[in-house]
């Protein structure tokens, strides 16, 4: 009797590595200064499946997608979804996996940079390993404020600060829920944005900021807001000011509309 040779199973190839591609898009809005992410734009980039498979990997925008240096590779269990989370600007200073993670705006905003250096955007993100690029929709966390200058005086206005503000913020790492404004209050020098008009951005909070504007001859101008006032994540905040030789008078705005581009400052 002959018997018929079993074959050993044929090899089998290994599984294919599927490389990590972002994409974003920025949810109705546009960053602080330009009209979409420019060229060189860090985030930092988490991934869970549920447990912490990536963190703070930092991604740069080239040719209109976020790619890395390291060559980032999904899991290969692609039956396993995956949550997303990303920030901008890009943080250097996570160098541990931390439930929570924070942000402070920049004291001074008077300059281009550091105005847009203090816009926090924040994704979230479901997906499975694939080899497709991911779409991130990036939203404004924080709060916007324009100050609308009518002045009256003779000599020109310096800066606008506001003072008795928050401007850092807390958020979860895993799915960015329970943002809130944490730290102490300081000053915030605004950006200049137009003959008349300065912007700025803090924390989302309620509160009972001072409005101080200097002149370019050193005379200062200080107004307290007797009542609290909203700025909302996402929301744009319109001062109105009135600056006299006598007073000093200003109204507000609360959340006039949702975060929207600033063309002007292109």
């Amino acid at each position: 009797m002959v018997m018929a040779c079993k074959k050993d199973p044929a090899p089998q190839p290994a599984p294919e590595k599927l490389p990590i591609k972002l994409s974003a898009s920025l949810y109705q809005f546009t960053k602080a200064t330009d009209t979409s992410f420019e060229e060189g734009d860090e985030i930092s980039v988490n991934i869970f499946n549920p447990e912490c498979y990536l963190y703070n990997a930092h991604f740069a925008y080239t040719g209109g997608q976020f790619t890395s240096s390291i060559p980032y590779e999904w899991y290969e269990d692609t039956e396993v979804e995956a949550t997303i989370t990303a920030m901008y600007p890009a943080s250097n200073t996570m160098e541990g996996f931390a439930a929570t993670q924070s942000f402070m705006v920049n004291a001074d905003q008077s300059t281009k940079v550091g105005y847009a250096a203090s816009d926090l955007l924040l994704a979230t993100a479901k997906a499975y390993p694939t080899a497709e690029a991911v779409n991130l929709p990036f939203k404004h966390a924080l709060s916007k404020i324009v100050v609308n200058v009518d002045n009256q005086l003779k000599e020109e206005i310096a800066d606008v600060w506001f003072t008795d503000v928050l401007g850092e913020v807390s958020f979860s790492t895993a799915d960015h829920s329970d943002l809130k404004s944490i730290g102490s209050t300081g000053t915030i020098k605004s950006y200049k944005n137009g003959d008349n008009t300065w912007q700025l951005i803090v924390a989302p909070q309620t509160a009972s900021p001072k409005l101080a504007i200097t002149t370019v001859s050193g005379k200062q101008y200080t107004f307290v807001l007797s009542e609290e006032v909203t700025f909302t994540s996402g929301k744009v905040s319109t001062a109105t000011v009135t600056v006299s030789p006598e007073s000093i008078y200003t109204s507000f705005t609360p959340e006039i509309s949702d975060w929207v581009a600033d063309n002007d400052l292109n």
